[in-house]
């Protein structure tokens, strides 16, 4: 099966011009820019630490944007695609899965990496400090997952709203515990196998002597997470019908 360049490119400036024209779909990146601005602003001179400050303010800002920024840019159009019968028009087109699949993943992709970036100086975190090779890695390969997930709500719901209301919980549990995990020693365990922990591990691990290094638990984790999630779309995918191939 051949992929067309053509379709995947005008469906990536499709879904472009749709995400950053709906404000709520912005929310995300908005909010995880604000989010970092403000708690700087009031905890320059309260926080134990520097690296606290940017743990506090970094960790929870990429939460923002690519827990909630891949869920809610994935999920809410595919389920309002859904809603309006547009989804089934334009699979029976010429466009195939993996088409529709990669020209609706980049935008929000392409999105969700330009405020991940924006958010490391605005953190007041050290470009020396935090390796960029393995921050872009891990943020894309996180925001991958978040996107498939948001793919899967999409596909498993019947609306928009009720993409909205099935996605509270995940989005709850996959940002904030990883952030509050130093405070409860279970926390920290069920914190582990979220996908998201290995974020926080590179903040807190960058400013040590050792610095950031990928262990084979995290590795395992990422891929993990990844396959599984990919898996169960496809699967959904294809029990939806909607692959004409």
């Amino acid at each position: 099966m051949s992929l067309s360049m053509t379709k995947i490119k005008a469906l990536f400036g499709l879904k472009l011009r749709l995400i950053v024209s709906n404000i709520s779909l912005m929310t995300a990146p908005i909010m995880a820019i604000l989010y970092v601005v403000f708690m700087k602003s009031i905890m320059q001179d309260e926080a134990p630490s520097h690296v606290a400050l940017i743990s506090i303010s970094l960790g929870m800002g990429l939460s923002f944007s690519i827990v909630m920024g891949g869920i809610m840019m994935a999920g809410y159009p595919l389920a309002e695609e859904k809603e309006h019968h547009t989804l089934r028009v334009l699979m029976t087109s010429s466009i195939t899965g993996p088409e529709f699949f990669i020209g609706s993943l980049l935008p929000p992709l392409v999105i969700m990496t330009i405020t991940n970036l924006i958010l490391l100086p605005l953190s007041g975190a050290s470009w020396s400090q935090i390796h960029l090779g393995n921050f872009l890695l891990i943020t894309i390969i996180t925001s991958l997952i978040s996107l498939v997930l948001g793919y899967i709500i999409g596909l498993i719901t019947n609306s928009q709203s009720q993409a909205g209301v099935i996605s509270i919980l995940p989005m709850l549990i996959l940002s904030l515990l990883p952030n509050l995990e130093q405070f409860n020693s279970s926390l920290k365990t069920i914190s582990s196998y979220l996908y998201t922990s290995t974020l926080n591990h590179l903040i807190t691990a960058s400013y040590t002597a050792d610095g950031f290094s990928w262990t084979l638990h995290e590795v395992l984790l990422q891929l993990g997470w990844l396959v599984i999630c990919c898996g169960i779309f496809f699967y959904a995918y294809r029990r939806q019908g909607l692959d004409n191939d």
